[in-house]
């Protein structure tokens, strides 16, 4: 057990606890997150602890070289396997140790396994990153590829080939696509992923000490979360690339290298879409710039190959999406049961931008959405179809429209950087074929889920995490029985825990599992999910793994591997479908904009339809498909995957949220509790402790059994154990031990045995031991422990008494000595006293006397401070009024000075006064005069021209 916080930082494997169970577990790994250990080993698996906090020396550039020295390190010894004959399982045993205790528990040392075993021993690996939303699945998979794709560099960002730069450069665009902020990690991947990082062998002739480097990568997804795209919860928001287009437009608007990018959403703001306002969170609490995000994603994607037309096209049709949530319905004016688009205000202005984006007619898009043709042997038959499913098939278009924007971008993303012989390959792949290496998968993927109410998305993951935990028993049984095959140890293999009966209650076939009865009953025109929860009560109520609600007829329980989780049915059926009406399809196909059409062709499914060809007339027409269902399709992915993976050396990392908050330095243990059984890690303890659980070195369990043996017994161990004979040893002890001895112990007669036979066996290295082998040993050496206590005890007492006595008589001695120097000394305290009081008595008196003098001299100062003061007012008082006699003068004198200033002024100004308006009236009498000569003068003019005009009119 860890008894010091010393002792969990050096222990980096817990399977090297002698005492492996939960406490122990939980206790290691909180000693160790204090000490920003975050990574332990637990057998085959790494756990990985989110420290919330930056940890520069766990990731700088020094580490990651120093692990990628540790490969070039192993080539001599790997050399040298390949010349000696060895098993197989042997080399991957020592690959495995060597990687353990060379250096600490780090998930480079993980991703630096998985590249020696493609390079030195040609096998496929895959590292499997699991954990909660929050616990650091997609950085812990960020930091697997980045070794990746550096190990054949050198370490050296300098030396990465354009290829190994382009990997790395998908992460950010499946990110904006993929992620989203949930109320537990603001970069929650809402989907998996499965990441198959390829590599390339060396060259000929460049020797077998050359690295091989990374040349493509190819990525599958799994179980994208399209229902966020059209509502979320309060707390959390949509897709990221939604927030980071229009951050993008708000900033740069028209300045963008290709302005009709965002030009429809300019100006705008997520709040102003109903798909985006479900909840009131629009920004990152961690204040990333998302425009400058919208910069790298956008690079990002044009350095895979993507023209400005696709681009156009792509966000094109992500604006479509949020203007389709403003797309309102209304209950049609003649028919109480039909369905119109409301046309008024923002409603009908997010009818014409979506369809315009479309390129779809408005008319053609809404009669899709509003009505329903249907084939009847009569003919063709339409229906109008209520508010609500009108709604349901907007919003059931914007999902399918994400998703195969989503399908899209990744193949577009896997032809650029893929060099696997897929369809979708580059054409010299194939040349290249031959040079390939197996490749390292990394599949990050959601962890156990249970919310208050769960439905069909989490019988998905939950599943997924089934048949996850039972591959990974199936290595930890092997990884077990490994190790008791090399320590030599028999072992019986029959109680090791699966949950192959979960499973099969899930997703069998014989009887038929929750999905496939589901897809039955998504092939029935009548099916719905009421039925299809009875039929299950009905097949699966008497299994122990399955249960009903009776208060909720529509809800069933099933126990998983981590616990029971209650599922609410409603909707189960319409998801499973995931159906897209044949009108909207039609629609669609007659787009204007062919990428709208390509997109149709992304996918290998007709989204829930058909084309059909009748047989008298020739006609063809639209139905629905039959086959296709969403967990037929997943079920098929799932199956691929996990045959991609049984095919491959796992490497598991098992990534842990201290605590719901996100705090940094903060340990919940109920939280971690949970996690580590979610996550199997529990379940992997179970395992091991089906077993031997207890595992000892050789010399530990000699010193710590040995007291047990009997006298002879324990000569001869010690005597093996001085030759280094350790294994001897214990199996010497161990053995005296299990057979019939007489109980020296308690010196009582009679045969006794403190191990039965099968409880225990001795390896090459170790002492393996079964619980009931631990409860006896620990039982005989508390029984050997209090008697030899009991003797102790009475040796100890006996002891302390004798001290006591010896003790106390020297007491008594000192005490008397104490006694008669204390009298002594009260004596001369007492001479010292008096003689002490006389001179306190004169000083006493001399001080009397001189206070005595200081008061006189104080009253004499006080009378001529009387005296002083009262002179000095009577002069006061004298220059107080000769101060006013002279104030009353100078008033006077001043006064007068003002007045005769006054009068002279005043006669000043009248004087110019007078002036002033004389020259005015000499002026107006000017003007007077000039007036009436000008006058005359016009007079006598007009005079004169009327006598003219008479003379000429007369002549």
């Amino acid at each position: 057990m860890l008894r010091t916080p010393s002792g969990a930082l050096v222990l980096h494997d817990l399977g090297q606890l002698p005492l492996l169970h939960e406490p122990a577990v939980l206790q290691a790994l909180q000693l160790r997150f204090t000490g920003d250990e975050i990574y332990t080993l637990t057998g085959p698996m790494l756990l990985a602890v989110n420290p919330f906090k930056a940890l520069p020396r766990l990731y700088g550039p020094e580490c990651l070289a120093a692990f990628v020295r540790c490969i070039s390190r192993d080539i001599a010894e790997v050399t040298r396997q390949k010349t000696e004959p060895s098993d197989m399982e042997d080399t991957r045993a020592a690959t495995s140790q060597r990687t353990d205790n060379g250096q600490a528990p780090h998930v480079y040392g993980v991703a630096r396994t998985a590249y020696e075993g493609i390079w030195h021993r040609s096998v496929g690996q895959t590292v499997l990153v699991s954990g909660e939303s929050g616990a650091g699945k997609t950085e812990t998979t960020k930091f697997v590829m980045r070794f990746l794709a550096l190990a054949g560099a050198g370490g050296a960002e300098s030396s990465m080939s354009p290829v190994e730069r382009q990997v790395l450069d998908s992460i950010p665009v499946l990110e904006a696509f993929g992620n989203a902020k949930t109320l537990r990690n603001e970069n929650s991947s809402r989907f998996g992923k499965f990441i198959e990082l390829q590599f390339k062998r060396p060259a000929r002739g460049s020797g077998d000490e050359e690295a091989p480097r990374l040349v493509g990568a190819h990525t599958r997804t799994y179980l994208l979360e399209k229902v966020r795209v059209i509502g979320q919860q309060e707390g959390e928001r949509s897709f990221h690339i939604f927030y980071q287009m229009l951050a993008a437009a708000a900033r740069h608007g028209g300045h963008l290298s290709n302005p009709d990018l965002l030009a429809h959403v300019s100006g705008m703001e997520p709040k102003q879409f109903a798909y985006l306002r479900g909840s009131t969170c629009w920004t990152l609490d961690s204040g990333i710039d998302e425009a400058a995000a919208f910069d790298e994603t956008l690079s990002a994607m044009r350095v895979f190959g993507l023209a400005d037309s696709d681009l156009t096209g792509i966000f094109a049709a992500l604006v479509s999406v949020m203007f389709l949530g403003d797309v309102e319905f209304t209950v049609a004016e003649r028919n109480s049961e039909g369905s119109q688009p409301n046309l008024n205000g923002e409603s009908g202005e997010s009818l014409q931008q979506a369809c315009q984006l479309l390129g779809v007619e408005p008319d053609a898009f809404t009669s899709a959405c509003c009505m329903r043709t249907m084939q009847a042997p009569e003919g063709v038959i339409t229906m109008a179809q209520p508010v609500d499913k009108a709604v349901d098939s907007r919003d059931s278009l914007a999902r399918h429209l994400y998703g195969v924007l989503f399908a899209f971008v990744v193949g577009r993303i896997n032809a650029a950087i893929s060099e696997s012989e897929s369809d979708n390959a580059k054409p010299q792949s194939r040349k290249l074929a031959a040079d390939m290496l197996p490749h390292v998968g990394v599949l990050d993927i959601f962890g156990f889920e249970f919310f208050q109410r769960n439905s069909l998305e989490q019988l998905f993951i939950n599943f997924t995490n089934e048949l996850l935990q039972q591959y990974f028993n199936e290595v930890i049984f092997e990884h077990e029985a490994d190790l008791y095959r090399r320590e030599g140890v028999q072992w019986n293999p029959l109680d090791f825990p699966d949950n192959s009966a979960i499973v099969d209650m899930v997703g069998g076939k014989a009887p038929l599992g929750i999905l496939p009865m589901l897809d039955e009953e998504c092939m029935l025109p009548a099916g719905n999910s009421d039925q299809w929860c009875s039929k299950l009560q009905r097949d699966h109520g008497a299994n122990s793994h399955f249960d009903s609600v009776k208060l909720r007829q529509s809800n069933f329980v099933v126990h998983h591997f981590a616990g029971p989780v209650e599922y609410e049915s409603k909707s189960f059926v319409d998801k499973n479908r995931d159906s897209l009406g044949a009108d909207l399809v039609k629609c669609l196909k007659g787009s204007s904009k062919p990428f709208v059409q390509q997109l149709l062709q992304v996918q290998d499914r007709t989204f829930g339809t058909q084309t059909s060809m009748h047989a008298q007339t020739g006609a063809r027409r639209m139905t629905r498909a039959r086959v296709y269902t969403v967990s037929s399709d997943f079920r098929g992915q799932l199956q691929n995957l996990m045959e991609r993976i049984r095919a491959t050396e796992p490497h598991f990392i098992r990534c842990i949220k201290p605590n719901p908050g996100s705090m940094p330095g903060i340990f919940n243990r109920r939280s971690v509790v949970q996690q580590l059984q979610y996550q199997g890690v529990l379940q992997a303890i179970e395992v091991s402790r089906v077993g031997f659980p207890v595992r000892l070195r050789h010399r530990k369990a000699v010193l710590e059994f040995r007291c047990l043996g009997r006298v002879e017994e324990k000569l001869q161990v010690e005597a093996q154990a001085a030759r280094g004979q350790l294994s001897s040893a214990a199996q010497l002890l161990f053995g005296s031990l299990t057979s019939e001895r007489s109980d020296a112990m308690n010196g009582a007669a009679g045969g006794s045995q403190v191990l039965s036979a099968g409880t225990w066996a001795v390896g090459k290295s170790l002492v393996f031991l079964k619980r009931e082998a631990v409860e006896a040993l620990s039982h005989a050496l508390s029984k050997l422990r209090r008697s030899a206590a009991t003797r102790i005890q009475a040796f100890v007492k006996s002891r302390m008494r004798r001290r006591y006595f010896l003790k106390l008589v020297s007491s008594v001695r000192h005490l008397q000595a104490l006694g008669r120097g204390h009298l002594g000394r009260k004596e001369a305290k007492k001479l010292r006293l008096d003689r002490a009081t006389l001179r306190v008595q004169s000083w006493q008196r001399g001080r009397m006397a001189r206070a005595e003098c200081q008061r006189l001299w104080r009253a004499i100062g006080v009378l001529q401070a009387f005296m002083r003061l009262k002179l000095l007012r009577a002069q006061l008082r004298r220059s107080i009024l000769a101060t006013r006699c002279l104030q009353n003068w100078w008033r006077r004198t001043s006064l007068g000075i003002k007045v005769r200033r006054r009068w002279q002024n005043a006669l000043r100004i009248q004087r110019l006064w007078r002036g002033h308006k004389g020259r005015c009236a000499a002026r107006e009498q000017f003007t007077w005069l000039l007036r009436r000569q000008f006058a005359a003068r016009r007079l006598v003019r007009r005079w004169r021209d009327r006598i003219c005009r008479q003379l000429l009119e007369q002549g």
